[in-house]
């Protein structure tokens, strides 16, 4: 779609961000430019590359797919505002959603090449004193969407990827699993919880930087690690490492079919399905099978990447003991759907997402967690509400 001269400049600015970052949590705040207009400016075929974006700014095919990248974005907006407006607990905070709403739905009204390229980029590059042309705009915008459709949020492990490479250098190979890609975390390393999450590793003395996992999760299995012993591993950054890296900085829901949590693990139904009433679609999946249980976390406009539906499931398991429970593993992963399959899930509860590989963020091994802690605080929940998107729902299935 973009041509071979694009995409090798979309490719060197990927990894002039990962430098950037890589420096930024170094400490090296001024380092290096700040953005894809720098970057084209020191590129040797600026002209080149202007000249390429020119040329498809007449391809009709080119206008529409920017246009459909443009009409998702806003769609993905007016969703997550519609969804915050059912939920305002304030009428001011309800009326700035209402504005907001309305504002995008004119903006998809109006919408089209000549507007778009008249209100999303040349008004932007008559303010912007180092950009030459507003098909630069044109070019930064383009850029973000070829990272969504090229690498999505789910970036892959990959052999030999900059983390594995720094970890072998360092002796420390074989610290990534090639299975699920997630990085094993020794007894020494210091969880820190914090935007993003990190671990430190004292023998390299620097951190590694944590993803898809939040401070909220980390603080707490940080905490659990302070009384008990087991296997912990989590889904890292891949491609933001290296030496001295430093601190950094009621909607009213119903119940299908099933039972809600009655307190016990064992007791839980074989099959519980819970959904919102404004958003009929939007569904908490149980399912119990013997020492195994997994939710399922289902949304109507649910995220979308690289044209796969996802869902999130976190699927745990637990003995009994003395007449306590304990969860002996835990974790959490993203599921994936084709179009079609979703649909299928939805009339065929026990489907699995099959459309790529599951992406797990992290797992908990051979562990002997209390299931309720001396504190009462009810571990699954804890996990659930770090993730689900839908805290109201596992609210109803735990609290009734």
């Amino acid at each position: 779609m973009i041509g071979e001269i694009i995409t090798s400049f979309f490719e060197i600015c990927r990894t002039k961000e990962f430098e950037r970052e890589i420096s930024l949590y170094q400490g090296h705040r001024d380092a290096y430019p700040q953005g894809i207009v720098d970057w084209l400016k020191e590129t040797e075929n600026c002209e080149e590359i202007i000249s390429a974006i020119t040329e498809l700014t007449e391809n009709k095919v080119f206008r529409d797919f920017v246009l459909d990248q443009v009409r998702k974005e806003k769609n993905e907006e007016l969703s997550e505002l519609i969804r915050k407006q059912l939920t305002a607990d304030s009428e001011r905070v309800y009326s700035i959603c209402d504005i907001q709403i309305n504002e995008i739905k004119k903006y998809l009204e109006v919408l089209d090449w000549d507007w778009y390229v008249e209100n999303n980029c040349k008004s932007l590059s008559d303010f912007m004193p180092l950009v030459e042309d507003w098909k630069w705009i044109l070019l930064s915008q383009l850029y973000g969407y070829y990272k969504k459709l090229e690498y999505g949020r789910f970036l892959p492990y990959d052999k030999g990827c900059p983390l594995e490479r720094y970890l072998d250098y360092h002796d420390k190979s074989r610290l990534i699993d090639d299975h699920y890609g997630l990085l094993k975390i020794d007894n020494s390393w210091v969880l820190k919880s914090g935007i993003p999450s990190r671990v430190f590793v004292p023998e390299l003395d620097t951190h590694i930087i944590l993803r898809h996992i939040s401070m909220d999760l980390v603080e707490l299995i940080a905490e659990w690690r302070k009384h008990m012993g087991f296997a912990l591993s989590i889904r890292p950054d891949y491609n933001v490492c290296g030496d001295g890296i430093g601190e950094i900085g009621a909607i009213c829901e119903e119940k299908d079919f099933g039972r809600s949590y009655s307190g016990k693990l064992t007791t839980i139904d074989s099959l519980t399905k819970y959904y919102d009433r404004d958003w009929n679609n939007d569904w908490l999946l149980v399912f119990h099978d013997g020492q195994d249980i997994t939710f399922e976390e289902i949304l109507e406009d649910g995220p979308h990447d690289q044209d796969h539906f996802v869902t999130q499931i976190v699927h745990m398991q637990f003995e009994e003991e003395g007449g306590r429970e304990f969860i002996t593993h835990i974790d959490h992963e993203y599921a994936f759907y084709s179009e079609p399959g979703i649909e299928v899930k939805r009339n065929k509860l026990q489907t699995k997402g099959e459309a790529r590989t599951r992406y797990k963020t992290f797992k908990i091994d051979n562990a002997h967690i209390p299931y309720v802690n001396e504190a009462n605080n009810n571990i699954l929940y804890k996990v659930l509400t770090c993730y689900f998107a839908k805290g109201e729902l596992v609210d109803e299935y735990f609290k009734g």
